[in-house]
């Protein structure tokens, strides 16, 4: 099995069949509901919060139980709501790549909230395998300002969210004219060395051969 060294991806090739995984497939501006402020937890927190306050109105509306039992219970909703949010909402989605000589087909299934997105692409509606990039220019800087202010306010600094972001990126470009990324990763501080490397070679040899 072949993966970078920062764990962008794993490939692995056996017999007529090569397997790619990813999480990094999406090229997006950094939101300034910053990654390292909502994490998957704080949001399932929020989100098993809300449901607890909800459960809590309907429950005090509707029915008469003691404090202790109806407590008991909300403790039980949150940690169900969590764990579910954690585990289904909230979790990391993957761009998995499947080459197969034998069927002269790619298959490209990406994770969803409730089911899987597939295509199918025969080899020979592939025009080629190419890398390239995508940058982003923040535009609410004003904005970006006042988050950044807020943030350190609280102990929880957001620096480098007015940068220029660059992603660098493969993609299948199709004959139609079309593309499907299949790999993206941001560039770190704008340095040729801070570049992930990506398996063009591999994929389009393998392709090829």
């Amino acid at each position: 099995m072949l993966s970078d060294k920062a764990n962008y991806y794993e490939l692995k090739i056996e017999n007529d069949k090569l397997f790619f995984r990813t999480a990094y497939f999406k090229a997006e501006k950094t939101s300034v509901l910053h990654a390292g402020v909502y994490t998957r937890e704080f949001s399932s927190m929020l989100l098993a919060s809300a449901v607890c306050v909800s459960a809590y109105i309907i429950d005090g509306t509707f029915s008469s139980r003691p404090p202790v039992v109806r407590y008991t219970i909300i403790v039980l909703i949150f940690v169900a709501a969590f764990i579910g949010a954690n585990t289904y909402i909230f979790r990391k989605r993957y761009l998995e790549l499947v080459c197969d000589r034998t069927e002269k087909i790619v298959r490209i299934v990406q994770s969803g909230l409730l089911r899987k997105k597939s295509e199918t692409i025969p080899f020979n509606q592939i025009a080629s395998v190419a890398a390239g990039s995508k940058s982003f220019i923040p535009e609410n800087l004003d904005g970006i300002k006042f988050v950044q202010k807020i943030s350190a306010q609280h102990g929880s600094p957001m620096p480098g969210l007015e940068n220029e972001e660059e992603f660098i990126t493969l993609s299948l470009r199709l004959l139609d004219g079309s593309e499907r990324i299949i790999f993206a990763a941001r560039v770190e501080g704008g340095r040729v060395d801070g570049e992930p490397r990506i398996p063009l070679g591999e994929i389009k040899s393998f392709l090829n051969s």
